[in-house]
């Protein structure tokens, strides 16, 4: 699989199903890509898993079993390699029923996901799809509090919330270690970023 094969497969789901996410997941490979430039990692790995996080959406709108249909679509074309950020990159903490949104996965699906999760062991390439995914709206780079914020605005507290914020957190304190600084210096464009307009994009995507 090649970035033009990756951007290929995402602008066939826009056309299926059209919606902001297809913007998301574009920002959410060029956060992975600039992370893993500066972690010394395959940037061009980075930026392809990152560009087909999401691609389960081009099955509709569903919930939760957009990380399925994303993870059996990449298996289906061939790229097995990428089906795999489909499924963690929902999942800061392994356990299946600690996500936001609609549950609608049925009960042999949840049974695969849960035993998926329970013997991945979360690479690098994981980890930059999650921290991408926290900070890529689909007009740009944002504060993870302010992610966080946008999807408990949206979806409401949870009763795992707590949890997933500590893991979030604690992903975020992981990568700056490795990178020596604060994650933000990498993205100095938060800045301008951070406005009234850019909030009431936050609050509805």
């Amino acid at each position: 699989m090649n970035r033009e094969g990756a951007y290929k497969l995402l602008m066939e789901a826009a056309e299926i199903n059209p919606g902001r996410w297809v913007e998301h997941s574009k920002k959410v490979a060029e956060i992975a890509e600039r992370l893993a430039e500066k972690l010394n990692v395959d940037k061009d790995k980075a930026y392809i898993f990152g560009l087909l996080h999401d691609i389960g959406r081009r099955e509709g709108v569903t919930g939760t079993r957009h990380i399925l249909d994303g993870y059996n679509y990449l298996q289906s074309v061939g790229y097995t390699e990428a089906s795999r950020y489909c499924l963690t990159h929902s999942y800061f903490v392994k356990n299946v029923k600690y996500i936001y949104g609609k549950y609608d996965m049925n009960e042999t699906e949840t049974e695969f996901v849960q035993n998926y999760l329970d013997n991945v062991e979360y690479d690098i390439y994981d980890k930059l799809v999650q921290i991408g995914d926290c900070m890529g709206l689909p007009n740009g780079v944002t504060l993870i509090e302010r992610r966080i914020l946008d999807v408990n605005l949206r979806y409401g507290v949870i009763e795992s919330t707590m949890d997933i914020w500590k893991a979030v957190f604690g992903l975020q304190d992981e990568i700056e270690k490795l990178l020596g600084h604060s994650i933000y210096k990498v993205f100095p464009e938060i800045g301008k970023n951070i406005s009234k307009d850019l909030v009431k994009e936050v609050l509805t995507f």
